[in-house]
């Protein structure tokens, strides 16, 4: 299984009140059937050798969820993978988009930093090659472009219908959001 562990971190509640929130791998029971993601379709087409789905978890609420997948991976025998696609990321309703009064943040952040950690626990790239990649909706490309900070690639290929937009980060780049995203919030604690 890719993972890295279960972490505590630092959260934000209604924007004035610092709070402890938990990442960790979830489990079929953790997932919503009422968020704009199908988490549970998701979960049966996942492939958990190199693929997980993780949750942050606020006084036992799942707050956000994402899927990240290690490439490339063969069988029988995996090698090692050169790097991530997130493939799907979600927060809870309440707390999605531009909004000031958000219950809880960062949601996304905190995922994403999840995400690059693993990849550089398993991925083998070197420094400026492309360690996370993810393709978005328009309407979150302001969202990964400024507040994460990747680097915005244009339109890519996608189904029919369906616009998505691409973004990278390369390992330099993933390292340093890293470091922004704890100078801000602090160290996750790896808790069991």
């Amino acid at each position: 299984m890719t993972t890295i562990g279960s972490y505590q971190v630092k959260v934000l509640i209604e924007s004035n009140t610092e709070e402890i929130a938990f990442i960790s791998p979830a489990n079929i029971d953790d997932l919503p059937t009422n968020w704009s993601c199908n988490w549970l379709n998701i979960w049966n087409e996942t492939a958990f050798y190199c693929q997980n789905i993780v949750k942050l978890v606020y006084r036992g609420q799942v707050w956000g969820l994402v899927k990240y997948s290690l490439y490339p991976y063969f069988d029988p025998e995996p090698a090692p993978p050169i790097f991530m696609e997130i493939n799907n990321i979600e927060a809870h309703p309440t707390s999605r988009g531009d909004a000031t009064g958000r219950l809880i943040e960062p949601i996304g952040k905190w995922l994403i930093w999840y995400a690059i950690k693993v990849a550089f626990e398993f991925c083998e790239v070197k420094a400026e090659e492309p360690l996370v990649i993810l393709e978005a909706l328009d309407t979150a490309v302001s969202y990964y472009r400024d507040k994460v900070e990747m680097e915005y690639l244009g339109l890519s290929r996608s189904t029919p219908g369906e616009d998505l937009y691409g973004f990278r980060f390369s390992r330099a780049a993933a390292a340093e959001f890293c470091r922004r995203h704890e100078s801000q919030w602090g160290r996750a604690k790896l808790y069991e």
